[in-house]
């Protein structure tokens, strides 16, 4: 198997330095409406916002990319970035005003009432109101992490650099942002999530990730995916698996 590049260019690289772009440009217009304190604050959130965007450019576009091909238990590491640790920081840094004060005035009028009024869009307004509901949301979060994992799939992703780019990262990302909205406040909203859903969520998801880290380490004798047995062998293999599944674990 080929590794990728040590930087490579890949799509939540791309979205994550738009996204940035658009955010500071949203920024400057919205500071003209704002008082003082109130920029100080936007300000502050969004060192966090940048954060987490400068996060996902190194994780995705990095070399931690290439090591974690030939690394399962770096492969890991990159994943609990992306589902745990960098959407929270997304999330904190607010990025909802500023993006939408990017757009001028009167195509962000146009496209407000587009979403909330146009006779066209009830279908996508249902679709958002499913995937925000905080059930929907451990539900994916967790059921990614396990279909991502299983043999079969990952053995398919690892052999295709365009699905590891295009469809896991993103996934990951996708549904850390969804799942961390349920216990996270996001200015000028609160948390999605009712005290007794946070501790819910928080309860299933360290119960999964605890059955997948034992299946991974305790209950196997043999190393599950094909890239890492032929790169270190058996031994070498499963000893970096069980790493892995210490890593998720923990």
């Amino acid at each position: 198997m080929q590794l990728p590049p040590y930087w490579q260019v890949t799509p939540i690289a791309l979205v994550a330095l738009t996204v940035g772009i658009g955010h500071e440009i949203g920024l400057r217009w919205l500071a003209h409406r704002q008082t003082p304190e109130h920029r100080r604050a936007t300000r502050r959130r969004s060192w966090a916002f940048y954060a987490g965007l400068t996060g996902l450019i190194l994780v995705a576009s990095g070399p931690l990319e290439r090591w974690a091909m030939a690394r399962l238990s770096i492969h890991m590491v990159l994943h609990i970035l992306e589902m745990f640790y960098l959407p929270p920081l997304l999330i904190i840094g607010a990025p909802w005003v500023p993006l939408l004060f990017a757009i001028p005035v009167d195509q962000r009028r146009r496209l407000l009432r587009w979403y909330y009024r146009s006779s066209s869009t009830p279908g996508l307004r249902g679709i958002w109101a499913v995937l925000s509901n905080p059930i929907v949301a451990i539900v994916l979060f967790n059921g990614l992490m396990v279909v991502w994992h299983l043999p079969v799939v990952f053995d398919w992703a690892a052999s295709h650099g365009w699905v590891m780019n295009w469809l896991m990262g993103p996934s990951f990302v996708l549904v850390g942002l969804l799942f961390w909205r349920i216990i996270l406040p996001s200015h000028p909203w609160g948390p999605r999530g009712s005290t007794r859903i946070q501790i819910g969520a928080i309860v299933v998801t360290a119960f999964e990730m605890l059955i997948l880290a034992m299946a991974m380490s305790i209950f196997t004798k043999a190393p599950w995916y094909s890239m890492n047995l032929a790169m270190d062998g058996p031994v070498a293999a499963l000893r970096d698996q069980r790493v892995a599944a210490g890593i998720l674990w923990i």
